[in-house]
């Protein structure tokens, strides 16, 4: 517990602190009064919202151990912050079953929530059908995709452009990269890994961003991606992690709920970025940086709905340029020189809507365009509606992401490299003796 609660006191620096990270506005504009007048509201709104009784619950279904129920209770926090609300309406429960899900949000309903969101996406259709059990209270799915079909004004899905935050990332990694091979730390053919949950659109997003990033700094780079299949198992992370560093790996992304892959980075000092808390004090030496959501914006703002008597959206999903997404500090002691400062380039272009972190000018499968496979290849042309000015804009005309095309340079990993390995070693000792 102590561990966890390091981690999210990490995490809420993080958001706090992070030249890179979440901006508190420009007030330069603002005289005195008016932000004394600004002040009161404020307190008024929380006063409101402390007075009101409303309760909302939180169903995760991993527990406070895992970086993704970690990262989202300090965004918890983070919103009652911003909202007023008391802990004593917040209503968590963590390692939700599917079996148990039905059971634990009518637990949550007789406590009185009237707002309740869910991290897990798998449990969609179990949350639609409690939606429908209970039209009185506001459901909230996180990657959800089927809030438009289910009709219901009580039911709503919400998500982050978190590729942005791993294509912001990836700066960092490429600059790690080029300093590597200028201090023959690494070789030009020598490839990068990323350890993945699933092969889903929300890992396959990021790390493609991630590679994409990547390629800003130093364009011949080849990755090979682990996936786990299961989410939250630290074996499980960290096998894939030590697969991938004895494929000799110079480089590490991750896309995980453990600290697992960080662990077998500074085991075997690989640079790494990782994602839903900041890793440096699980890796001192190699964690760059992390590609992180700052989930409160979505809680603060449905919550604030539900305050005010408002409608919340069917289906939300915001970026960069609403400092939804973020990159959490840098490792200043171990980045290479000048990664802040590009860093800061990329930020402002990605803000401005000008920056294409998944840039489909630039992609190919198979050898053939992205552009000419949506034109001459029926099984791609689904993608057209999303690709726009050379960019494939994910999570804009719905939450959850649509990108799983595996693009040139990107090649799944299944071999077993630690077989190699530990026959390696096997040879040797017999050779010794």
């Amino acid at each position: 517990m102590k561990k966890c609660m390091a981690l999210i006191l990490t995490l809420l620096l993080a958001f706090g602190l992070c030249g890179c990270g979440i901006s508190t506005g420009n007030h330069g504009g603002q005289n005195n009064s008016d932000s004394a007048e600004s002040g009161t509201n404020k307190q008024e709104e929380k006063t409101k919202a402390a007075d009101s009784g409303l309760k909302v619950g939180f169903l995760f279904p991993s527990d406070s151990n895992a970086t993704d129920t970690i990262s989202r209770l300090a965004c918890i926090d983070r919103m009652q912050n911003e909202t007023g609300l008391t802990d004593g309406q917040i209503l968590v429960t963590e390692s939700v079953k599917e079996s148990n899900c039905e059971k634990e949000v009518a637990a949550m309903v007789d406590k009185g929530a009237k707002l309740i969101f869910c991290k897990a996406k798998g449990y969609e259709d179990i949350i639609i059908e409690c939606a429908r059990t209970y039209p009185d209270v506001q459901f909230c799915q996180e990657d959800g995709s089927k809030a438009e079909e289910a009709g219901l004004d009580n039911y709503h899905t919400y998500y982050t452009r978190l590729y942005e935050a791993y294509h912001v990332a990836g700066i960092a990694a490429g600059k790690k990269l080029v300093h590597m091979l200028e201090n023959g730390d690494a070789v030009p053919d020598q490839n990068i890994g990323f350890v993945a949950i699933r092969n889903n659109p929300e890992a396959i997003s990021c790390f493609t961003a991630f590679y994409t990033g990547i390629q800003r700094v130093y364009s011949n780079v080849h990755m090979l991606v682990r996936f786990v299949g299961s989410n939250g198992i630290y074996d499980n992370d960290g096998e894939a992690a030590r697969q991938l560093a004895a494929a000799n790996v110079c480089l590490m992304g991750q896309f995980v709920s453990t600290t697992a892959v960080a662990a077998v980075c500074a085991e075997n000092d690989i640079p790494l970025v990782g994602n839903d808390v900041n890793l440096i004090s699980e890796a001192p030496k190699d964690a760059l940086t992390s590609a992180m959501a700052d989930w409160s914006a979505y809680y603060s703002y449905a919550v604030k709905c539900v305050l005010n008597d408002k409608p919340i959206d069917k289906d939300w999903a915001k970026g960069y340029a609403d400092n939804v997404n973020i990159i959490s500090q840098l490792n200043d002691k171990y980045v290479a020189e000048g990664t802040a400062s590009e860093i800061a380039k990329l930020e402002k272009s990605l803000r401005e809507g000008k920056a294409k972190a998944l840039n489909t000018e630039k992609m190919t499968i198979g050898g053939t365009s992205l552009k000419d496979l949506i034109k001459n290849d029926s099984k791609y042309k689904k993608y057209k509606k999303y690709v726009k000015d050379g960019a494939f804009r994910d999570s804009y005309d719905r939450s959850a992401p649509a990108f799983d095309l595996i693009i040139d340079g990107i090649e799944e990993s299944t071999y077993d490299y630690l077989a190699d390995q530990n026959s390696e070693a096997e040879t040797t000792e017999e050779e010794e003796y």
